[in-house]
């Protein structure tokens, strides 16, 4: 799209989408780190360190260069920075960069920088928290339909009269969320339950640590938050206890059925009893088995499937799904080859499919020609 403009009106534009995209990255990593804590993105406005809680000066907050400069240490405290800020920065440049080179100076390219700048903040977010905000999903989702609406010919492609390009987009972003949500009740059908045995009483908690937004279930050694158990009302998480103690109340051997807001108590030889969850701080004791829900997919899946089609329409839907899938499978295998079977299961599915999604808004179009060139075979001779 700029190859016929002079050479350095072509370089210009690049190097400005560049410089451009990494400082987008720099307060990326801003709604990265302050986001999944409930903190505001805007207020402190200047960017601190999360140790010593340092004010830290534009001048030390220039992308890519202070990192270097401060040889990766916080000016103040001294603690490391980690390799991610940078990393961050430099790669919304490229996608930048790239956006730049595909699209050029042209109204649909500043969809593509909103697109591109969601899929790398929900994509950090996904890794470091299993979860995928709403601000990021829907709200990705809104601006996906916006810009539909606003760009004559909009990255979906479709084009049509404001209101057709927002009816196809609205339609692309319908199908993304019920694909995923799809999947997700089969999965719940499939695999809704993973239970737990064990030959001694194992200790079990329910508490949520100081500086912690949820609670943490523990069971053993092993941690899991509150939000990776209930996606859903109807989740119940079921203790087979030997003991419990919930607050204060002290009961033996007894069945736990716990729901998002309530705690049903069934002594043995008993009565059942509800109890508010509000009303109990802590909960532990020990158990002999434990049955909690389990999904295939979450629902942030789901959300960030109806942004993605907001954007880019179904086609780039089903891309993304399969696309991801296959990317997922792949990193997977690598880990499994590579002796580090436990990183592949770190990555959530929401990154993969951000990179399908990503794949598609670049070469989308002209793969999907080749893929269809490939299908139907060498034409026929005379």
């Amino acid at each position: 799209m700029l190859e016929h403009l002079p050479p350095r009106v072509y370089w210009t534009l690049l190097t400005a989408a560049f410089v451009f995209g990494c400082c987008v990255g720099s307060y990326l990593n801003v709604v990265i780190y302050r986001l999944p804590l409930g903190l505001s993105t805007h207020e402190p406005k200047r960017s601190f360190c999360p140790l010593c809680k340092y004010a830290i000066p534009f001048w030390h907050n220039i992308p890519l260069f202070s990192w270097l400069i401060l040889r990766a240490r916080c000016a103040n405290c001294k603690s490391p920075i980690p390799v991610r800020y940078p990393i961050v920065e430099l790669l919304t440049g490229l996608l930048f960069a790239a956006a730049m080179l595909r699209f050029g100076y042209d109204w649909k390219v500043f969809a593509a920088f909103t697109f591109l700048a969601l899929c790398v903040a929900g994509s950090y977010i996904d890794v470091d928290h299993q979860i995928l905000p709403h601000e990021i999903t829907w709200g990705g989702a809104a601006a996906g339909l916006v810009a539909s609406a606003l760009i004559p010919l909009p990255l979906h492609g479709f084009e049509g009269t404001w209101w057709m390009n927002l009816l196809y987009s609205l339609g692309s972003a319908v199908l993304g969320y019920a694909l995923i949500w799809v999947v997700i009740q089969l999965g719940k059908l499939a695999f809704g339950k993973l239970k737990f045995k064990f030959e001694e009483p194992t200790a079990w908690s329910v508490q949520q640590p100081e500086g912690s937004l949820e609670p943490v279930l523990k069971v053993g050694d092993q941690e899991e938050l509150w939000s990776e158990i209930f996606s859903r009302r109807s989740d119940r998480l079921v203790v087979q206890a030997t003991s419990a103690l919930l607050g204060e109340t002290h009961y033996g051997p007894c069945v736990l059925k716990i729901s998002e807001d309530s705690v049903t108590v069934t002594p043995e030889g008993g009565e059942s009893v509800t109890l508010p969850l509000e009303n109990i701080p802590a909960m532990s004791g020990a158990c002999l088995a434990l049955e909690q829900p389990r999904e295939a997919m979450g629902l942030g899946d789901a959300n960030w499937m109806a942004c993605v089609g907001a954007f880019l329409g179904w086609k780039a839907v089903l891309f993304a799904i399969f696309g991801g899938s296959i990317l997922g499978a792949t990193v997977s295998l690598l880990m499994i080859l590579l002796g580090r079977r436990e990183w592949a299961g770190r990555i959530p599915f929401g990154p993969y499919l951000a990179a399908g999604a990503v794949i598609w808004l670049f070469t989308g179009p002209e793969f999907l020609e080749w893929y269809l060139a490939l299908a139907r075979g060498p034409a026929a001779g005379p």
